[in-house]
């Protein structure tokens, strides 16, 4: 790829970032009865079990389908900003760890751009609308599995195997993925 096209990932990366909330990577469900989140709700916004990466999100709207698009893509972003943020956690710890390779603008450039893939791939598998007040809260749930997640990572080191067996076979991944 070209500069002009790094330029351009590297600008959407930076969008979907700023555009993202900050949450805690881990968290607990709600499970309070008189609450208006849904039982399966998870308010830190990001969970990860041992078989996938669950996102979570809330929006409001005048009417409930706006309510749970909004709360949908929100979760979409939330999802892939929090695996982001596990796969340059991975890249430091190898470049802690004496790898000469991470620490190069295009592999850092690459790693963050073949998490973005993320988003479109996780599925939404909850979501409900309520109305409160005169207007709808959405809630949203999307998840991707661990191993779809490795995939979509692996599609995104494309062209870069020599990148890609460095990253794939750290710890860190292998933990993670």
């Amino acid at each position: 790829m070209n500069k002009f096209t790094y330029g351009v990932l590297s600008i959407i990366t930076l969008f979907i970032v700023s555009c993202s909330s900050s949450a805690p990577t881990v968290g607990t469900t709600n499970s309070t009865s008189n609450s208006i989140f849904p039982g399966w709700y998870n308010q830190s916004g990001f969970f990860a079990d041992g078989v996938a990466y669950h996102g979570f999100a809330t929006a409001v709207s005048a009417d409930s389908v706006t309510a749970i698009e909004r709360a949908e893509l929100k979760a979409r972003t939330t999802l892939g900003k929090n695996i982001g943020e596990i796969t340059e956690n991975i890249r430091v710890e190898l470049d802690q760890g004496g790898s000469s390779n991470v620490g190069n603008t295009d592999f850092i450039i690459i790693l963050r751009t073949a998490h973005t893939g993320v988003e479109l791939e996780s599925t939404l598998t909850e979501s409900l609308a309520t109305k409160v007040d005169g207007y709808y809260r959405g809630f949203a749930k999307v998840e991707i599995s661990r191993a779809q997640a490795a995939s979509v990572l692996e599609t995104g080191f494309t062209g870069h195997p020599r990148y890609w067996g460095e990253f794939s076979s750290s710890e860190g991944y292998k933990s993670s993925f």
